[in-house]
C-alpha cells in the first residue's frame, strides 16, 4: 500500500501543481482583478472630543476631510458589489502627528480579503488646532433708510444688549463689535420687530465665519419714530435798568425758530417755545444784558430738541443810556377833549409858551419837534380815573397829555386848573 502512495511521487505532486495553475488559470480568466475608482469620499474624524475637552477647537485644512478619489483593486465580482457609500475613510485623534496631521484609513463595510488594495487621492487630515475663546460683546443698534417727511428716528432699544461669541481665537479676536440694523425707510409710527446680529470687525466688514457660535442670533428691537414741529422761541424781561437807563423793548433773538421733536399728541398744542420772564432780569443794569438760555429746561414733558446743538441760545436785550430834551410849546396847543355833553368846562393857569423836558432813547426822543406835539386834557377820562360820575362844578388840577410815546417821558408833569362851572354860570 505504501508503494503504491509513494509510486510516481513526482509524477503526482506535478499533476497537483498543475491542477492549483489550471484552476487559478481558470478563475483569473472569468474573474480577474480590476481597479475601480470611488469620488469625494468623505473622511470621518474619531474622537474629537480629545481636541474640544481640552479647551480648544479644530478646523480641517485644505478640504483634506474630503477623499476626491479612492482607488480599489478587487476581483470584478466584488467590486461589482461596492459603492461609494461602502468606501469608509476614518482618522483618529488618537494616532495625530506633532505636525496636526493624522493618517487616513480607508477600508469598507463589506468582506476585505478579497481586495487587493484600497489607495486614495491623500492619506493625511491637515488640521488647525487653537484655544477656544469666548467673548462677549455689548450690542450696538442702526438704522438704515430714511423716515416720512417731518418725522426723525428717536430712541432705539433691544430687549438684550449683550451676545456671547465662542469659537477659535483667531476667529473671535477678528470681531469688534456686535449690531443689530433696522430698517426704517418711509416710517410714521414705531417699529417693533426681531433682527439679526451681526458681526463686523475693526473695518466694518462682516465677519461670517460658522465655527462662531452665538448665545442668541435674534433679538427684539423697537424704534421709536417721532414727528417734528418748526416753532418760534418768545422771550420776555423783567424788572427796571438803572436810573437813567432803558431797555429799547427789543430782544436779539426773539422770534427765531427751532424744531421739536415728540410724539404727536406731545406736539399738538404747542405753538411756540416760551421762556419765562424771570430767566431775563434787567433790574439795575446800566448796560445790554446778554444771557446764554438752556432752552431744554423750558420744553414740555416728553418733548425734545431735534438739533441738541439749537439747545443753548444767546439771548440779549439791548439796554441804553437816556436822554433828555427841552421843547417849547405854544399854550394855545393845549386843548380840551370828550367833554361831556352838558358839562361846562375850561383850563386856565396857562402861559403863553411853557417848556418841557422830555426823557427817553434817543431814537425816540431825538425826532420829537415842539410844532407836532399836541397837550390834550381828557375831561370824560379824568372823570373816570376820579371816579365822577356826573360832572361836579368846581376847580381841579389835572395833568395834560402830550401823547409822547410809551418810552418817552417828561420829567417834570405839566397841569392846568380845570373849570366845571354850572351852564348857568356860562
Amino acid at each position: 500500500m505504501k508503494n503504491k502512495l509513494t509510486r510516481n511521487i513526482g509524477l503526482k505532486l506535478a499533476s497537483v501543481l498543475l491542477a492549483v495553475i489550471l484552476w487559478l488559470v481558470v478563475n483569473t480568466v472569468n474573474n480577474p482583478t480590476v481597479p475601480q475608482s470611488y469620488y469625494n469620499i468623505p473622511v470621518t474624524l474619531l474622537n474629537t472630543d480629545l481636541i474640544t475637552e481640552s479647551g480648544q477647537v479644530y478646523e480641517v485644512l485644505d478640504g483634506t476631510d474630503m477623499i476626491s478619489r479612492v482607488v480599489v483593486r478587487a476581483p470584478r465580482s466584488t467590486i461589482s458589489e461596492l459603492k461609494d457609500e461602502n468606501i469608509i475613510a476614518t482618522a483618529d485623534v488618537r494616532d495625530i502627528s506633532s505636525l496636526d496631521t493624522i493618517a487616513i484609513k480607508l477600508t469598507t463595510d463589506r468582506s476585505n480579503r478579497d481586495i487587493s488594495s484600497i489607495t486614495g487621492s491623500i492619506d493625511t487630515v491637515k488640521l488647525k488646532i487653537e484655544n477656544e475663546k469666548i467673548k462677549s460683546l455689548a450690542l450696538k443698534t442702526s438704522t438704515s433708510g430714511e423716515v416720512a417727511d417731518g418725522y426723525l428716528i428717536g430712541e432705539v432699544t433691544t430687549d438684550q444688549n449683550l451676545v456671547r461669541l465662542t469659537g477659535p481665537e483667531s476667529v473671535i479676536d477678528q470681531v469688534a463689535k456686535a449690531v443689530v440694523d433696522v430698517n426704517v425707510e418711509g416710517m410714521t409710527g414705531d417699529i417693533v420687530t426681531n433682527a439679526e446680529i451681526k458681526l463686523y470687525d475693526a473695518e466694518d466688514q462682516i465677519v461670517s465665519d460658522e465655527r462662531i457660535t452665538q448665545n442668541i442670533r435674534l433679538i427684539g428691537v423697537k424704534v421709536s419714530i417721532w414727528q417734528t414741529l418748526s416753532v418760534p422761541v418768545n422771550y420776555s424781561i423783567t424788572g427796571t435798568p438803572s436810573q437813567g437807563y432803558h431797555a429799547t423793548g427789543e430782544i436779539v433773538g426773539n422770534g427765531e425758530n427751532v424744531v421739536i421733536g415728540g410724539k404727536a399728541s406731545a406736539l399738538r398744542n404747542i405753538s411756540a417755545i416760551d421762556v419765562p420772564a424771570e430767566a431775563l432780569d434787567i433790574s439795575g443794569l446800566t448796560e445790554s444784558l446778554v444771557k446764554e438760555i438752556d432752552l431744554r429746561q423750558y420744553l414740555p414733558d416728553n418733548v425734545f430738541l431735534v438739533d441738541s446743538a439749537e439747545a443753548i441760545r444767546e439771548v440779549t436785550v439791548p439796554i441804553e443810556v437816556e436822554i433828555s430834551k427841552r421843547l417849547e410849546i405854544r399854550g394855545e396847543r393845549v386843548q380840551m377833549t370828550n367833554i361831556p355833553e352838558g358839562c361846562v368846562a375850561s383850563i386856565s393857569e396857562l402861559d403863553e409858551s411853557f417848556i418841557i423836558e422830555v426823557i427817553g432813547l434817543s431814537r425816540d426822543v431825538g425826532t420829537l419837534q415842539a410844532q407836532n406835539i399836541t397837550g390834550t386834557v381828557d375831561v370824560a377820562k379824568w372823570m373816570r380815573e376820579t371816579n365822577m360820575d356826573e360832572p361836579q362844578p368846581g376847580f381841579y388840577t389835572v395833568e395834560v397829555d402830550f401823547g409822547l410815546p410809551d418810552d418817552v417821558r417828561l420829567r417834570e408833569t405839566v397841569t392846568v386848573t380845570l373849570h366845571i362851572s354850572e351852564p348857568e354860570e356860562q
